[in-house]
């Protein structure tokens, strides 16, 4: 019989033991928590780092071409700096929702970022809950973190911590001379 409104006869249901090989810059699929911190921390660097480097570049040329050119250097180094974050906050929000996948969620829940506070606990969520186990609404499971990503993992891990250990005591360093500095004009200029 030839019913040309028959529902197609292919399977197309995900059975639970397949799996897949994520891509690093895909939009589509699913991702678990540690190539989610990986893949993120790890474009989140690669860009400062290339950022710094064309800065590193470019600044001294155009800072030795006059006022003009380093007006100039300054403009298109910032045009550079937007474009590329850009690209880095769509790939942030594909691993998002890619992470968001993993766990059954929908990628729409990507959209409680913009609010504060939930955006923290939806954070907490997406690095610390377990993915699906198998196959779910989204696709196969990825598969098995493999020894690169697991070293990737620990390396951003450390120089993330670093950073921080770093950047924040001088951080409160410079707050606590910045409000030393207004208190003592303060008591100088008391009218004010």
């Amino acid at each position: 019989m030839n019913q040309p409104y028959a529902a197609p006869g292919a399977d197309v249901a995900v059975t639970g033991n397949e799996t897949y090989q994520p891509k690093f810059l895909s939009l589509s699929g699913r991702i678990g928590r540690m190539r989610y911190f990986v893949y993120g921390t790890g474009l989140t660097f690669l860009f400062y780092g290339v950022l710094g480097i064309a800065a590193a570049i470019m600044i001294p040329g155009f800072a030795s071409g006059g006022e003009a050119a380093a007006g100039a250097g300054a403009m298109i180094l910032g045009l550079v700096a937007f474009v590329g974050m850009i690209a880095v906050m769509v790939f942030a929000w594909g691993f998002m929702v890619r992470r968001l996948n993993d766990i059954n969620a929908s990628g729409w829940l990507s959209l409680l970022m913009l609010l504060p506070l939930v955006n923290f606990v939806l954070a907490l969520i997406l690095l610390f809950k377990k993915g699906s186990d198998g196959g779910n609404n989204y696709g196969a499971a990825p598969v098995d973190n493999s020894g690169a990503v697991k070293a990737l993992f620990a390396v951003l891990l450390v120089l993330l911590i670093g950073y921080f250990a770093v950047v924040m005591p001088m951080s409160f360093a410079a707050y606590n001379d910045y409000l030393q500095q207004a208190q003592s004009a303060q008591f100088e200029y008391p009218d004010y």
